[in-house]
């Protein structure tokens, strides 16, 4: 019976002995994982010859890592390192419970590495056989002959790490009654087992989130797309704001018609054989009559709510003439009218006129008004003189 009792207490402390080794073999698993997953994946980012370098790495990172939720991937990774360091710890110590073996370790990686590529074929074709049927959901499978291979490749480093700390830890060590030797063991095993079964379905549910994710990009991207096709509003663009009055030299006669005893009017244009006009009227909305001379004020803001570079020109167009300035005297309800002219253009993929900002005259504040318009950078606009709108036949 002493002799017994003997021979347990020294397997104890072998197989704890084994099983410390194994988690130390666990760890150089889990950084040799990681490190061979993440550099080809960084050189392919880089581009050029970095990227063909990146081919010659062998990666046992698959699903559930790139191109996922962020958060998701890094619970994936987590629970992958868990599984690395405690099956490959007790396995080792299953397999070579006396003294921590290399060919023992070596079998521990490939086994953990299978076990977590199998694990993430099967959530593949569970999910998968709903929306490909069984012929394409076994297409998606491949997670585990990639990670076992990896295994085969490079899972003899942590077992001859493993190896070699075992012989050092059994020098010198004199049995004791270690009685938690095999509880531990099974609690490692426990360990990575549940961790093995989270994985497929946190790296289910990072594809979920970056479908939800993508899906509301895509709402959002189509929400803000032009429907003329124009360039899509860019928060980060840069460009000087419209200003909400045009420069002047001249200072305000007495009696002018100005931003306070007047109002504008702009429906949206008219379009002829290629060619645009927009009618502007300005109304005197005072209880004094106002003098109106000269031209109204024009600009125009793109899609970023930017100053659009459009020339602005004095004259006649296509779609009006332009009587030249005179001084138009408006009783309180006359008004008068202008036409801004100008020629079609694409705006396919353009900065375009989305706002258009009309005042009196230069120096007064503008009015604006949301309305997309085909101008775009480098256009020109004509725009006539103020003359008194004709009034409707009785």
């Amino acid at each position: 019976m002493i002799r017994a009792s003997a021979v347990l207490s020294g397997e104890n402390v072998m197989r704890r002995g084994a099983l410390k080794s194994g988690l130390i073999g666990g760890a150089v698993l889990a950084l040799l994982w990681f490190l061979c997953g993440w550099v080809p994946y960084l050189l392919s980012q880089a581009g050029g010859s970095l990227a063909t370098l990146a081919r010659l790495v062998p990666s046992p990172l698959t699903r559930g890592v790139f191109g996922t939720a962020v958060l998701w991937a890094v619970l994936v990774q987590l629970l992958m390192a868990v599984v690395l360091v405690a099956g490959f710890a007790a396995l080792a110590a299953r397999f070579s419970p006396r003294r921590a073996g290399f060919p023992a370790g070596w079998l521990a990686s490939i086994l953990v590495a299978f076990a977590i590529g199998a694990a993430l074929d099967l959530g593949n074709f569970v999910t998968g056989i709903g929306d490909f049927g069984i012929g394409g959901a076994v297409g998606t499978m491949g997670a585990a002959s990639q990670t076992t291979w990896w295994a085969v490749v490079v899972g003899w480093i942590p077992a001859l790490v493993s190896a070699r700390s075992g012989r050092t830890r059994d020098e010198g060590t004199t049995p004791a009654r270690q009685p938690g030797a095999t509880a531990s063991g099974r609690v490692v095993a426990l360990i990575a087992a549940v961790a093995l079964i989270l994985i497929p379905v946190a790296a289910q549910a990072g594809d979920d989130a970056m479908q939800d994710q993508l899906r509301e990009e895509q709402a959002t991207t189509e929400g803000e797309a032009d429907p003329s096709g124009a360039a899509a509003p860019d928060p980060s663009a840069e460009g000087e704001p419209v200003p909400t009055a045009g420069p002047s030299d001249e200072a305000t006669a007495d009696g002018a018609c100005t931003a306070e005893n007047t109002t504008i009017m702009t429906p949206p244009p008219d379009g002829a054989t290629g060619h645009r006009g927009q009618l502007l009227q300005l109304v005197n909305v005072a209880e004094e009559p106002c003098i109106l001379r000269g031209y109204p004020d024009v600009a125009y803001g793109d899609q970023n709510g930017h100053l659009l570079d459009v020339s602005v020109e004095h004259g006649r167009s296509f779609m009006a003439e332009d009587p030249g300035p005179s001084s138009i005297t408006l009783q309180p309800g006359d008004s008068a009218t202008a036409v801004v002219g100008w020629d079609a253009n694409s705006v396919q993929g353009q900065l375009a006129a989305r706002s258009i900002w009309v005042a009196v005259a230069p120096g007064e504040e503008r009015l604006s008004w949301e309305m997309p318009l085909d101008l775009i950078p480098g256009a020109t606009v004509h725009v006539t003189a103020w003359q008194p709108a004709v009034p409707p036949a009785a």
